[in-house]
């Protein structure tokens, strides 16, 4: 029963650093799009923005986990199978995630932004934020549920 039992919490780490990942990229491409600046950041409740602006940050997370949730399960999952750990992996990972995927999307079905370069740079720096957050969750903890290395060789 422990077995299952750790699995299922790492289903729930796993769901859950994948909301905060994601999160963290809508609100990252919110800055670099300049959506809202630094500036205006310290005084959001001032301006009127407040609840208007996480609405639209919480929407906007929604569609970007909607967007891109199978090619980062599929990055997660050989991840927790490869019990890849480091910082750097699931960063870069998240970059390319973001970046691949409106670029297909727009290649399939004609729709998705432009693919000019400032587009394409702030959302692989927004996708490179989303991994990094989904690492400092969950990803820094990846394969510890699988049985131990030392008693798949008895």
């Amino acid at each position: 029963m422990d077995r299952y039992l750790r699995f299922f919490l790492r289903l729930c780490a796993i769901t859950f650093g994948f909301f905060i990942g994601t999160l963290a990229a809508a609100v990252a491409f919110a800055f670099l799009t300049r959506v809202i600046t630094p500036e205006e950041a310290g005084h959001i409740t001032n301006a009127g923005l407040g609840i208007g602006l996480v609405a639209g940050f919480l929407v906007a997370a929604a569609i970007a986990g909607y967007i891109a949730f199978v090619p980062a399960m599929l990055v997660i999952l050989f991840a927790e199978y490869t019990r890849r750990r480091d910082w750097l992996f699931y960063t870069i990972a998240g970059g390319l995630v973001a970046v691949i995927v409106p670029l297909l999307g727009h290649r399939v079905i004609g729709a998705g932004p432009s693919d000019t370069v400032n587009a394409l740079i702030m959302l692989a720096v927004a996708g490179m934020i989303g991994g990094l957050a989904y690492w400092l969750f969950a990803g820094a903890r990846a394969g510890n549920w699988l049985p131990s290395e030392e008693s798949d060789s008895r």
